[in-house]
This record gives C-alpha cells, structure tokens and sequence, in this order.
C-alpha cells in the first residue's frame, strides 16, 4: 500500500495543500519517492496536478495534519483512505504501523477544514474554478474572471 504524506521541514505538515512536497511511502515502511508539491503556490491547476501526481504513485492512503473540505472530498471521490494524525513528527513507522498511531479515519468532506477564502472568492463571482467547464454558479469560464491582473484562483 502507497501511502503519501505532505512534509514541510522534515516534518508532517500542518495543511495538506501547503506542504512543501510528499514523500510516498510503501507498506513496509520505506520512502520510495520524494516530490516537490504542485499545488503549493499553483492555485486550481496546481491542486489538479497534485491529485495527479498520487494517482501516477498509485497511492492509495493519505496521513495529514489538516486539509480542507474540497480537497478532502476529491480524495475520498477516488477512494483513498485518509487519515488525520495530531502530531507533526516524521516516523518512518507511520504507515507501516498505522494500527499504533493515533490515526482518525477522515470519510467525509465535512470532517475536512472550511476555507474562507473560497466563500468569498465565491462570493465576489470568483472561483471554486473548473477552467474550460462551468462554474458551479453554472456560468461558462470565459477564461476565467481576472482580479488584479491574476487568474481568479491564483491568489
């Protein structure tokens, strides 16, 4: 089993999204890759290509400090297992000894954390984007709202 864990400072990170980048860890207990995390600073495309790039890892659980709502319900939608832990200690026993952990089952977007910045960018007719698709308001992307010269969901 592939586990991924967020790492920021050789230690678990404090939210999943934020992590400096992962680290992929096999049943027994071993690192087998390290990647920088795409989603650290990339808005929208940056969150898409970090769920693509556990999926190329084949991972199948995830062990995190924090995440958000969204993110938490696209994991769960392609049936990974994800776990809560309360400390930010790297122990290379993680996930090969889950069973001694103190680990929290997350199985529902509701059990991930509400961002603030979503509602209001929401609010101010920005994005919860699907560039190319429809907004979930159900109005077409025209390339996007700009605020500040930025792409909407990249500040």
């Amino acid at each position: 089993m592939i586990t991924a864990v967020p790492i920021s400072h050789d230690r678990i990170a404090g939210h999943f999204t934020k992590a400096d980048s992962f680290i992929f860890i096999n049943g027994e207990g071993r690192v087998i890759c390290h990647h920088i995390n795409p989603a650290r600073e990339s808005g929208c495309a940056g969150k898409k290509a970090l769920l693509n790039l556990l999926g190329k890892q084949k991972t199948e659980r995830v062990i995190t400090r924090n995440i958000g709502e969204r993110m938490l319900g696209k994991l769960l939608d392609r049936n990974l297992e994800v776990f809560q832990i309360d400390h930010s200690q790297l122990d290379t026993q993680v996930p090969g000894a889950s069973e001694t952990l103190p680990l929290t089952a997350l199985t529902d977007s509701s059990q991930g954390r509400r961002s603030a910045n979503y509602e209001t960018k929401k609010e101010s007719g920005g994005c919860g984007c699907h560039h190319g698709e429809e907004h979930e308001t159900g109005e077409k992307t025209e390339g996007c709202h700009q605020h500040g010269g930025k792409r909407c969901c990249q500040h």
